[in-house]
């Protein structure tokens, strides 16, 4: 008899109802929802990662590759200045000495200076090392015999030091030539060379080095990897050969990077800024888990609201087939029929809200990817979607590629803050005098493009000089006045590629900063 009751009561648990079926059915779909969701989700902040870390680490190995390229300038002319009074007192080792010490003294870029004669022999050397009357070796000397400024591979001294050595020629006033004043900088320590490339080194893993020609490693943040050669790298192949761009990869070290490359075109050297790809996933995950943890009671509260609402659906039902069990009931009413439907239909609108919700929230995110968070113009991947939609619909547009001159300058006089303001300001501007149509955004920096579809490129050059002036005098924040120049060009809805287009206008832009900033200038389709 009890086991009879156990089994019966174990049937009641076990039985599929209606009410088990909704609370089922609405349970799987919240929660499926909410896990469609949150996959959406890491896959669009993975993608965002990954692209913004391409772009940042492009970026800035362009920039350390033209700050390197500055720098060897900047020493060239230094050796040009001393060149000249070296030839003047050749014979004189005591002036050629007391030039290489002033030389040294006035400026931190050489570690070591000397003078060699045409043949190749030293005969100056500054600070004092064993090395006076010593021959550079036969390869230096065929690169010296050029006769013009030129950067030696990096080789060991005669005192034993990896270095590197811009050299200069020498000329007397007839124009014979006399040898060369040649620069050392080392390689491994605290040297001028490493201070200047060794900023970018975070926890995370990230960091940036530098090759040669030869493949061969001149700066690195481990002191024991500078001067080994790296074999078997796409970044450096392609950065050796002149290329600048970002790419995901697995290093010399199989571990995989997402590494931005830039080349130095003054040696042939090229420079490589990279971030580990778990570093990425890392910072993703923890994303990804403020996204989850605001998420969860949310939908727990939807849950408990489905639980009520089910119970309170299944209910009439559930008396109606109660009633229909037993035969002689004559009071079974179609009512609760009728109930049952009017109940379903609320039951869908509530899920059609949870799923209203649900997507209102895909598309703040989508909002947030898709705007720049410090202007709140359009940004990169904006831009593609619109073009994209360009494209195919084929409208006509004229672009304005804008840039702020010597925006550099305000970081530096008045801080990144206020550079931040001017940038909000000058995109209020941009908003303020666009039309409901036209497309702003900012591209980088202090980089901005206004697209005007269906404008004339008269009618568009109209427009961005009335912008360039509205800028000029407009006062931005703590008093700041500013220019920009402006590159206007047109896509005519023809087959000319719209990257063309987007070129032509940064080539407008470029004649617009040489011939003095803040002007506009244009570029037409052939």
């Amino acid at each position: 008899m009890a086991k009879r009751k156990l089994l019966c009561v174990l049937r009641h648990i076990l039985r599929i109802d209606l009410k088990k079926l909704i609370l089922a059915l609405a349970t799987c779909g919240v929660v499926l929802s909410l896990l469609n969701t949150l996959f959406a989700s890491y896959q669009v902040h993975k993608e965002a990662f990954i692209k913004d870390t391409l772009h940042a680490n492009q970026t800035y190995a362009t920039k350390l590759a033209e700050v390197t390229q500055l720098f060897l300038q900047s020493v060239n002319s230094q050796l040009n200045v001393s060149a000249f009074h070296i030839a003047e007192n050749i014979d004189d080792t005591s002036l050629v000495n007391a030039e290489l010490e002033r030389l040294l003294s006035q400026t931190n870029s050489f570690d070591s200076l000397v003078v060699a004669s045409a043949d190749g022999q030293i005969i100056a050397v500054r600070p004092e090392l064993p090395v006076l009357g010593q021959s550079i070796s036969s390869q230096q000397l065929h690169k010296v015999m050029l006769q013009k400024p030129v950067v030696l591979d990096p080789f060991v001294s005669p005192a034993g030091n990896l270095m590197i050595s811009p050299t200069y020629p020498l000329f007397d006033g007839q124009g014979q030539y006399l040898g060369f004043v040649a620069g050392g900088i080392y390689l491994h320590g605290d040297t001028i060379l490493n201070r200047l490339l060794g900023r970018h080194h975070y926890a995370d893993g990230s960091y940036s080095y530098v090759v040669d020609k030869a493949h061969r490693i001149l700066y690195h943040p481990d002191p024991d990897r500078i001067g080994e050669q790296v074999s078997n790298n796409v970044v450096i192949d392609r950065v050796l050969n002149g290329q600048t761009g970002a790419m995901e990869l697995v290093n010399s070290s199989d571990k995989h990077m997402i590494a931005g490359f830039a080349a130095i075109p003054m040696t042939g050297w090229g420079v490589v800024s990279q971030r580990p790809l778990i570093s990425i996933l890392n910072q993703l995950a923890i994303t990804h888990r403020s996204v989850v943890y605001s998420s969860v009671p949310f939908t727990i509260v939807i849950l408990g609201w489905v639980f009520v609402v089910g119970f309170l659906i299944a209910r009439p039902l559930t008396v109606l087939a109660k009633q229909l069990t037993v035969v002689e009931n004559k009071n079974v009413s179609g009512a609760g029929v009728s109930a049952w439907y009017y109940e379903v239909a609320n039951l869908k609108c509530a899920l059609l809200q949870s799923h209203r919700a649900v997507r209102q929230v895909i598309r703040a995110l989508d909002a947030d990817r898709k705007t720049d968070k410090l202007t709140a113009l359009h940004n990169r991947l904006s831009l593609d979607l619109w073009l994209e939609n360009t494209i195919k619909f084929k409208v006509g547009f004229s672009v304005l590629a804008i840039d702020i001159d010597h925006f550099k300058s305000i970081n530096d006089s008045h801080g990144h803050c206020t550079g931040d303001k001017v940038l909000k300001e000058l995109a209020k501007l941009m908003i303020q005098n666009a039309r409901a149509d036209d497309f702003c955004c900012r591209v980088g920096g202090e980089e901005f493009l206004i697209f005007m579809p269906n404008e004339s490129l008269s009618q568009a050059m109209i427009t961005a000089e009335r912008l360039r002036t509205l800028i000029s005098n407009h006062i931005m924040p703590n008093g700041i006045r500013v220019t920009v120049s402006i590159g206007v060009s047109q896509w005519p809805n023809n087959s000319m590629q719209i990257d063309k287009v987007i070129e032509m206008a940064d080539k407008a832009l470029y004649q617009a900063k040489q011939s003095g900033r803040n002007k506009s200038c244009c570029l037409e389709a052939a």
